[in-house]
């Protein structure tokens, strides 16, 4: 069973500059290897489609989870933007953790939002249930970080 969680994020960026962050191989260089403490990498670029390689130390990781594993978290998310629809599915190598997602981006002149909707599964028997609705508020919280840092790379590089 799964889990599902929304949130959303905003940008303080016009949707047109956000647009060509995600249309960067070099943007996601940038989220790869700052979004957790530890830097990840880009596996796999191509317009419109991005696969990273990404490490989620202990520390991030809700205190349900970090108590079942003893090292950080490799993470496999494949990234697909096509106009104003982001999606993702991700992987957590060793481990019955796996979520993905749609995100509707929306935007002006100024800001752009993303309306996240997240599914979680945690795939272990009578603790899966109780642990993904708390894996889904660090979804959140990465992706908050994600919308912070790509402000950040639109300011420094468009």
């Amino acid at each position: 069973m799964a889990t599902r969680s929304e949130n959303t994020v905003t940008i303080n960026q016009p949707l047109d500059k956000v647009q060509k962050a995600y249309a960067s191989e070099d943007y996601w260089k940038f989220i790869a290897e700052n979004l957790s403490p530890e830097p990840g990498e880009v596996a796999e670029f191509e317009p419109g489609k991005a696969t990273l390689y990404e490490v989620l130390p202990l520390d991030l990781l809700p205190e349900a989870v970090r108590s079942m594993v003893s090292q950080a978290l490799k993470v496999k998310r494949v990234v697909t933007v096509e106009g104003e629809k982001y999606s993702y599915t991700a992987d957590v190598k060793g481990t019955p953790v796996n979520f993905s997602g749609e995100a509707e981006i929306s935007g002006s002149n100024e800001l752009t939002s993303l309306a996240y909707d997240n599914e979680v599964s945690v795939d272990i028997p009578f603790m899966g249930p109780a642990i993904e609705p708390k894996v889904g508020e660090a979804l959140a919280d990465l992706f908050q970080n994600e919308g912070n840092l790509t402000e950040r790379w639109i300011n420094e590089n468009l």
